[in-house]
């Protein structure tokens, strides 16, 4: 299976009426805006893991993508210093095609979901390699 396939559930892109928090991942995989590069090399090990998105509490504090870790980064260095901040990100109750719009816009396959107030992560939305469809788990 190729890394980017998605066997799990998954909305078609072009889904009629549908919103972001129909197709997102609602619990992706996060962690502390305080660990470490050892931290995301752990949570990288996982071959499909392309997209660690790092929280202070329930609050989107950045991401960092697998190519983001240098080699040369050592594994006591703090994981925030790595992510990206200033991202584009969505709200649950956004239209798809408004979704699609921005990741079309830069060729992006992932699409940070926030919460109206701007700061609490509510999920992920995960486009497939093909750009088909949004994988959901």
């Amino acid at each position: 299976m190729d890394l980017d396939d998605c066997s799990n559930p998954r909305v078609e892109r072009d889904a009629d009426e549908a919103r972001v928090g129909d197709a997102m991942v609602a619990s992706p995989k996060a962690m502390a805006a305080d660990g470490t590069v050892a931290d995301l090399r752990a949570m990288f090990a996982n071959a499909h893991v392309r997209t660690a998105l790092l929280v202070d509490g329930a609050e989107f504090a950045g991401v960092v993508y697998r190519d983001d870790v240098p080699e040369e980064a050592s594994d006591d260095q703090r994981a925030g210093e790595l992510a990206r901040r200033n991202v584009p990100t969505i709200e649950p109750d956004a239209p798809l095609s408004e979704a699609m719009r921005i990741l079309d816009a830069d060729g992006s396959t992932r699409l940070v979901v926030l919460d109206p107030d701007g700061r609490t992560l509510r999920g992920l939305l995960c486009l497939t390699r093909d750009r088909s469809g949004f994988c959901q788990s």
